[in-house]
């Protein structure tokens, strides 16, 4: 993490349009009648909020939508976030045989640089989860950091020599909202601010993972992301980064202790 403090917080997000609808069988292409919800509403009421607060966030896609849905890529980069790759139609990421594994993240890393123009050194897992060869597919084809599941919220450099900035459960929207009975929003608010004070106060990482379709179509989920956003924006104590800003620190650092 940046070495002049020691409270970060990073603002993600995860998926775009049909793609994880057609992984999970649900759906066969692109929407008919006009763009997915995620994309003609979530996505904007996302970088109103992003914008408000001049925030720099880091956006996981699935590479799908590099092929069907490019500007919507594209957008992320020309409006000053990171992108990162969230494997093809969000595959279950961690049961994929390794052959299959290479060939889905080859595939999504090549169509979203062609889609936004730059190539993403980013990774988040489908489901969470990776698979024993992640790390060494993520390598070979340039990748420098996963931001999947860890060690809790204990960023490090992996033997692999990637950065791993996890997430946990409770940092996510749907952990809450894609329930039978879902949370309050306020009830989330308060959550969400309760773990941003305590990193705030002790140092750490403080990581959310929204979606467009979740979060991004609902004011009263907006307004529980709109007001974390806020908090972490007015703490001197807490630097706002990116996982990749995050990871690139972390790189840089674990070299030093290597060359000292």
């Amino acid at each position: 993490m940046p070495r002049s403090t020691t409270a970060i917080a990073c603002f993600t997000f995860d998926n775009m349009g049909e793609a994880a609808d057609i992984g999970a069988g649900q759906a066969k292409g692109v929407q008919r009648g006009g763009l997915h919800p995620s994309i003609a509403r979530g996505y904007p009421n996302l970088y109103a909020v992003l914008e408000r607060h001049a925030v720099r966030a880091t956006f996981f896609v699935e590479g799908w939508n590099g092929e069907h849905h490019p500007a919507a890529v594209a957008e992320i980069v020309n409006r000053g976030h990171e992108l990162g790759m969230h494997g093809w139609v969000h595959e279950a990421w961690a049961t994929l045989d390794p052959a299959h594994e290479a060939e889905l993240a080859q595939r999504a890393t090549d169509v979203l640089q062609r889609a936004a123009g730059v190539r993403p050194t980013g990774f988040r897992a489908p489901g969470g989860a990776r698979s024993a060869h992640t790390d060494s597919i993520l390598s070979t084809l340039g990748y420098t950091y996963d931001a999947s599941l860890g060690d809790g919220m204990r960023p490090q450099v992996l033997p692999s020599r990637l950065a791993q900035v996890p997430f946990v459960w409770q940092g996510v929207d749907g952990f809450y909202y894609l329930r039978d009975q879902p949370v309050d929003p306020i009830a989330v608010r308060d959550g969400w601010l309760r773990a941003l004070a305590r990193v705030a106060e002790t140092g750490g990482l403080f990581v959310t993972i929204c979606h467009a379709f979740i979060t991004g179509v609902d004011a009263a989920r907006l307004a529980a992301l709109d007001a974390v956003m806020a908090a972490a924006v007015a703490d001197e104590r807490v630097v706002i980064c990116t996982t990749g800003g995050v990871a690139a620190d972390l790189r840089a650092a674990h070299g030093d202790r290597e060359r000292g």
